[in-house]
């Protein structure tokens, strides 16, 4: 299978031509849809809307201990949220009458009303086949083993979608391919489009020489080499929003009334004719279509588009997930009902094992600092769909800007003053040693912690990674290195200033980086343990280096062969731990290490140690 790389397509204003073409081609069309109502008009449904299913691809194979990981939930709800804001208005409003773009759409029902929002709790039970909710459009298994592989073969066999949507992160893209194959099985014509933190990790364009930059464990050189069988037709990586509305309205553009196939190859050109449509183009990314004999590779340089231009995540899913360190609503022994929310896709940090940092992620959508009070009203949002807390899953929150922070707090305390509800509403975020440890914005530092308290905030969570000097010198984390003594003398600094101003901590610990020896993990879960002893710590969540594609560290080892696909059901140790795999792990630790960190740190930090129950970030959404 060779590879093809088309020009970009880039914001412009559609050739007279052009405009006739897109508007022969929707009358047709029309035409075409109105014949099939006539011969076999549907009783319920709009038969200009097409079936369509989405998956969040789990990770664990087996309920054995094991960590909860679903995979990243809200990656795919951001992705569907203009395609489903755009089909949501269109089966409001029904057919217009003049042919237009949007005259075929993915049937993704209604939203969600707030009597739905507030009484749906836990994994979604509903069939999608017989959901008219955009909520109940999304598999969602948790956990792959025959029971979810069952219950995805009788989804795909009574709704028979003509789309299926996969979000993955590179340690579910080997159950992803599964996925796809059982769908092409069971829907012979469904075509399968994967998105996510693993396509985002492995599918480059590197504009400058206008060559692809392709990872050997991505999706499509997987298939294009051989290793896995040909069953995902589109690959997106990147902006997943306005570029999976953009694929998905160039489907809609050719596909055919009934269950027939959608010829990749049309689709691939009609989005040239999307684009002229709009006039425009909007996201940064990159599309990828597989026939039976190209990988055809379209660049996507649109405009920028800011979190604030973009409906909220959550506009078509209720909130699921509750997480044990949110407890004040007590409406649960489990936990507050806890929402995800991000201010920023990306890290500006530059540690060298992170997937996360803007390096490896290339992905800038964000809310610009000044857009405060539109995260605000985002909450008392969802305060209002029946969430009593929210995690801000951003790898530092507000990018470590304190003028952000401190607005967004005065932001979200001018509706606490006017909203009762919103009072017992609590929330924690993700910050790092060394911005809390800002020495030129000290005072101002100080105020902001004052002020995340009084507003909500219970709870921090911060990336310790190690407490051993040898270790921590290679990471790209310890900012400031004065001294041997250095990093861990900051750590305690950082965590009794946040627990000073009456925020709880929580941390993660992260085995296997450079320098790690059998010495090093002892020290560090001894100084871990000598925080929680101290009370600076209220969970310690250990992890072990997991290679992502396209990271620093992963280049460094050499591992640029890593086997993101082939089926493993995994084992212990490693499945107590969030990702770790066998073959993608840290080189510098054995089985017995891995071992020795899950037996160690669990007797020396107790119960302060997180468990399967209580992750050290929200499961779910």
């Amino acid at each position: 299978m060779i590879l093809t790389i088309r020009p970009p397509l880039e914001p412009r204003c559609p050739e007279p031509a052009t405009r006739q073409e897109l508007a022969d081609r929707l009358s047709r069309r029309r035409e075409l849809f109105e014949r099939a109502a006539d011969i076999a008009p549907h009783p319920v449904r709009d038969p200009y809307l097409f079936p369509i299913m989405a998956a969040l691809v789990p990770v664990a194979t087996s309920r054995g201990g094991e960590v909860a990981y679903p995979g990243d939930p809200m990656c795919l709800y951001s992705a569907l949220s203009l395609t489903v804001e755009r089909s949501v208005a269109r089966l409001a409003r029904g057919l217009p009458a003049q042919p237009s773009l949007d005259d075929i759409a993915p049937d993704w029902g209604h939203y969600p009303d707030a009597a739905y929002r507030r009484a749906e709790d836990g994994p979604r039970s509903v069939r999608v086949a017989d959901s008219r909710t955009t909520d109940g459009h999304v598999f969602d298994p948790r956990i792959w083993d025959d029971v979810a592989r069952e219950a995805f073969i009788t989804e795909l066999r009574a709704l028979r979608p003509k789309v299926l949507l996969l979000s993955s992160v590179s340690a579910g893209h080997r159950y992803a391919l599964e996925m796809a194959e059982l769908a092409k099985t069971y829907a012979p014509d469904c075509l399968v489009i994967i998105g996510g933190r693993h396509a985002d990790e492995t599918v480059r364009y590197r504009d400058a020489t206008r060559t692809a930059d392709l990872s050997w464990s991505s999706t499509v050189e997987v298939i294009r080499d051989g290793r896995a069988r040909p069953v995902v037709d589109f690959v997106v990586a990147g902006d997943g929003s306005p570029l999976l509305d953009l694929l998905l309205r160039a489907v809609a553009l050719v596909t055919t009334p009934g269950f027939g196939p959608t010829p990749v190859e049309e689709i691939l050109d009609a989005l040239a004719l999307v684009t002229a449509h709009d006039g425009t183009t909007r996201g940064v990314g990159n599309i990828v279509g597989l026939t039976a004999d190209e990988a055809v590779l379209v660049p996507v340089r649109g405009e920028r588009i800011d979190a604030a231009q973009l409906p909220s995540p959550y506009a078509a899913f209720s909130v699921r997930a509750r997480f044990g360190i949110f407890t004040r609503a007590g409406s649960s022994p489990l936990g507050s009902r806890t929402a995800h929310v991000m201010t920023l896709d990306a890290c500006p940090f530059k540690c060298t094992f992170c997937s996360e940092s803007i390096q490896v992620s290339q992905r800038p959508t964000r809310f610009a600092v000044s857009e405060t009070e539109h995260v605000a009203r985002r909450i008392e949002q969802l305060v209002d769909w029946g969430t009593e807390a929210a995690f801000f899953d951003d790898p530092v929150f507000w990018g470590g800007n304190w003028k952000a922070i401190t607005d967004f707090c005065h932001d979200l305390a001018r509706l606490r003053a006017r909203k009762p509800e919103l009072r017992s509403f609590e929330w924690g975020a993700q910050l790092t040693v060394d911005v809390v440890l800002n020495r030129a914005k000290a005072q101002e530092v100080h105020a902001a912690l004052d002020l995340m308290r009084e507003n909500g905030c219970t709870y921090v969570y911060i990336g310790i990674e190690s407490m051993a000097q040898q270790v921590m010198r290679h990471v790209g984390k310890n900012l400031l290195r004065r001294n041997p003594e250095a990093w861990v003398s900051k750590v305690r600094e950082a965590l009794t200033t946040i627990r000073d101003h009456g925020i709880r901590v929580g941390s993660s610990v992260l085995f296997g980086l450079d320098g790690e020896n059998r010495d090093t993990i002892e020290e560090t879960i001894e100084e871990i343990g000598r925080l929680i002893d101290d009370g600076l710590l209220v969970m310690a969540s250990p992890n072990i280096l997991t290679y992502h594609p396209g990271t620093a560290i992963t280049a460094a080892h050499g591992q640029d062969r890593l086997d993101y696909h082939s089926r493993k059901d995994n084992r212990p140790p490693y499945t107590y731990f969030e990702e770790a795999y066998p073959e993608v792990v840290s080189r510098l630790l054995d089985e017995d290490d891995i071992w020795f960190i899950h037996e160690a740190s669990a007797k020396r930090w107790g119960s302060t140690r997180n468990s399967a129950a209580e992750s050290a970030t929200p499961i779910g959404a």
